[in-house]
């Protein structure tokens, strides 16, 4: 009987860890403003003029710079997963070197996001493929 007892006493408490990590969601909302691009790929990234994302939660929408043209598009999220839409909006200029595609490129394969403070990571499963900076106006 005492058995049984401490094995209900264990389940009880568990649920309760359990229900307190679920109800701890992350606040999206937090993601809304202005972000800075400081790094693609993991390495020091030298821009001509450095991309920057505009970020609005409530409407799961984007605007900003690729690093020469203009972009914008949609997104999904939902608690830490973060998807841009491939259908992205941008104004065609002529652009030098590859840096507008390497920029694309880790944008379209995000999946998850990590807020700390005023940095963003944008993530593909455990890899970072993009570290912003919250843009100060």
């Amino acid at each position: 009987m005492t058995g049984i007892m401490l094995s209900l006493i264990s389940c009880h408490t568990s649920k309760r860890s359990v229900d307190k990590i679920v109800s701890e969601k992350i606040n999206t909302n937090n993601l809304s403003g202005t972000w800075q691009l400081e790094m693609v790929f993991a390495s020091d990234n030298h821009w001509p003029q450095a991309p920057f994302l505009n970020i609005d939660v409530k409407n799961q929408t984007y605007s900003g710079n690729s690093g020469c043209n203009s972009i914008s598009g949609k997104f999904i999220i939902n608690e830490s997963y973060l998807a841009f839409d491939k259908n992205i909006i941008s104004t065609k200029m002529s652009c030098q070197g590859n840096h507008e595609k390497t920029f694309l490129s880790a944008l379209l394969k995000i999946n998850r996001f990590t807020l700390i403070k005023d940095e963003l990571e944008l993530g593909q499963g455990e890899i970072v493929l993009m570290r912003f900076k919250r843009k100060q106006n």
